[in-house]
């Protein structure tokens, strides 16, 4: 009974406090106080640009730490700059001055005071590493994660792992807040897709906002005036529409499921013209990944003919899984080319398997990439249909970017698998498709083709036998008779 009472004690206590601090809901907004005051504790505000999802994460931070003496609050972006930027004058300082919060601001350590001592620290990142434990080590009563869509970082680790703990003492709640980007994968990619248990999604866009929806409009009728296919860009779907959609400017390679898809390996080519190349890229809380390709003396193409990932394989385990590629009669690899990073274990891999490892050249990455792209746009790269984590990788891989443009120089994105990308460009690098000749077909004795063939061949020997009599006469005429020897 005493357990009951002292928690409807705290209650009345909480509303007495709430009562005294000001109203900082903006009311006129209906979707971003609606993300506010639901009392879910996992929750995501998924919305185009300039839906208020700043503000409203500023306001939500102030109301907590009102409400809540003595607590701590967290706001996490991509970089400390882009916190800054995003949340620490045209947010937090804004609101302080509006309702006369007086609160304190520290521009170093970028934390705000709040006079009942609570604390909204404001963090990225990519921060000092030891900076940033000492941060996330603490108790917060509500934690907001912003540029979800952009994060290089592990969210699932990042929330269940550090966040989720840290907020179980006080009860207190994560916000996921985002635009749709081009990493079409993660945490936050399948809660606004297909969701997730636990997590509940608020969507709204700009026209939503009150403060933006007028201007939003003019400048979308302005962008589609001075050029209409602006609509069928990448930024324009993503950032005024809310769509998830990958810019394929960005992908780092030039895969696509038209041009590089194939059901069947071409028939009519000699059964031991074939030779198999088997990539292989090592690891252990990463994926190991396994491609088979093959390329045909007769065919200009490379075919991935089958692929196989998993992580936490041993080297014997990874050893016995190139077994089993090399026990196929009908695919068996005549080359295997692993990743060498870790030498020592692929040595010791080697003298206990006897498998003929070559070791992948990974130098000049970026270049071969690049050389590779050219055989996808060319079609000369042909993928299974059945390679389906393969093509997602392909499909979702970006470079590193810096606002919309790509970082230089070329960086993977970090936060995205390669792992099968890698093993399948060790192959590539070892296959000779480029080289193939084409077997021109003989034909049929007696057949009309064989007809015409040979009086293409009687009329080219009457030309060159005309051609050496005029040369003949013109000689006479000059007197220069040819050379006899």
């Amino acid at each position: 009974m005493s357990l009951t009472l002292k928690s409807i004690d705290k209650e009345l206590k909480r509303r007495e406090r709430a009562s005294q601090v000001p109203d900082l809901l903006d009311h006129n907004f209906k979707a971003q106080t609606a993300f506010i005051t639901d009392p879910s504790r996992l929750k995501v505000a998924f919305c185009t640009r300039r839906a208020g999802k700043s503000m409203g994460a500023a306001r939500y931070l102030f109301k907590e730490g009102l409400e809540n003496p003595g607590v701590n609050l967290l706001y996490l972006a991509l970089t400390r700059d882009s916190a800054k930027k995003i949340l620490w004058k045209d947010c937090l300082k804004v609101l302080n001055r509006q309702y006369g919060l007086k609160c304190k601001f520290n521009e170093t350590t970028l934390t705000c005071t709040l006079p009942n001592g609570s604390v909204i620290y404001v963090l990225g990142i990519d921060s000092d590493e030891e900076e940033k434990q000492k941060l996330l080590g603490q108790k917060y009563r509500l934690a907001i994660i912003d540029e979800c869509a952009s994060m290089g970082v592990d969210l699932n680790e990042l929330i269940y792992g550090i966040l989720k703990p840290s907020v179980a003492d006080l009860n207190g709640t994560i916000c996921m807040i985002g635009t749709p980007g081009n990493i079409i994968r993660g945490l936050f990619f399948d809660i606004t897709t297909v969701g997730k248990p636990g997590w509940i999604v608020h969507k709204w866009d700009t026209f939503q906002n009150p403060y933006m929806a007028k201007q939003w409009q003019a400048d979308i009728d302005e962008q589609i005036a001075n050029n209409p296919l602006v609509v069928e860009t990448p930024l324009f779907k993503q950032h005024y529409l809310g769509k998830w959609f990958v810019d394929t400017d960005k992908l780092v390679y030039k895969f696509s499921v038209e041009r590089n898809v194939f059901k069947e390996l071409p028939k009519g080519l000699k059964k031991d013209g074939w030779t198999y190349v088997l990539g292989v890229d090592t690891g252990w809380e990463d994926d190991n990944a396994f491609v088979l390709t093959a390329y045909h003396e007769n065919d200009p193409n490379l075919y991935v003919i089958r692929t196989f990932n998993k992580p936490h394989m041993t080297f014997d385990d990874v050893a016995k899984k190139i077994g089993e590629f090399q026990q196929d009669t009908t695919y068996a690899p005549h080359k295997i080319i692993v990743d060498g990073a870790n030498k020592q274990g692929v040595e010791s891999m080697k003298s206990r398997s006897q498998i003929p490892f070559e070791y992948a050249d990974k130098q000049d990455k970026v270049t071969f990439i690049e050389l590779m792209n050219s055989d996808f746009i060319l079609g000369n790269i042909k993928v299974h249909e059945s390679c389906t984590t393969l093509i997602k990788e392909w499909s979702a891989l970006i470079w590193v970017t810096e606002g919309e443009r790509i970082k230089l120089p070329k960086k993977e994105h970090p936060g995205l698998p390669n792992h099968l990308c890698d093993a399948a460009l060790y192959s590539w690098r070892n296959g000779f498709h480029y080289a193939s000749e084409t077997v021109i077909p003989k034909k049929v004795y007696g057949s009309a083709e064989w007809y015409a063939e040979q009086s293409t061949q009687i009329w080219e020997r009457e030309r060159e036998h005309l051609e050496k009599q005029d040369q003949q006469g013109q000689w006479v005429a000059e007197g220069d008779w040819p050379s006899q020897g």
